[in-house]
């Protein structure tokens, strides 16, 4: 009686063990890639994308725009959350386009059946293909901000 208890003792210490040790592995890997990871993050001294720049720091560098569109109410303040209208060119998202490449402006809703998507305003153009910017949840406000992008062309 004795002897079955321990081989079943042994059993199940061994069973744990076999499930335990890959569980350690599998963390100690985990683990080790992310102090990886966090140290990559930590070495890059890089300039800012001029899509994190803010519209003081666009207004600076490009000077006052003729027209300020308002994409998103949130971000008033960021690259992304506006257009700049300059004379001959449009800044979106930190980037110049000029308004003689810009063949189309259109909006679509990047939605899918599976999760809720941001209305995006599209604008194609002929050098940089298409550039989408996300305009929130409301399909007017994002008609409006085709109409307003469209009247600054």
């Amino acid at each position: 009686m004795k002897r079955n208890i321990f081989l079943g003792a042994i059993a199940i210490a061994a069973a744990v063990a076999g499930y335990l040790i890959p569980a350690v592995v599998v963390l100690l890997v985990a683990a080790i890639i992310h102090v990886i990871q966090r140290r990559r993050g930590a070495n890059t001294n890089e300039a800012p994308k001029p899509s994190e720049m803010t519209v003081d720091e666009l207004t600076a560098q490009y000077g006052e725009p003729e027209d300020v569109v308002l994409l998103n109410a949130a971000r008033a303040n960021e690259a992304l959350g506006v257009i700049l209208a300059y004379k001959d060119f449009l800044i979106v998202e930190g980037r110049r386009i000029y308004k003689s490449d810009i063949t189309d402006v259109t909006f679509n809703n990047s939605g899918t059946p599976y999760a809720p998507g941001e209305y995006q305003v599209i604008i194609a153009t002929s050098g940089q293909g298409f550039v989408h910017v996300n305009t929130g949840y409301d399909a007017a406000w994002t008609k409006d901000v085709v109409e307003e992008i469209k009247k600054n062309l």
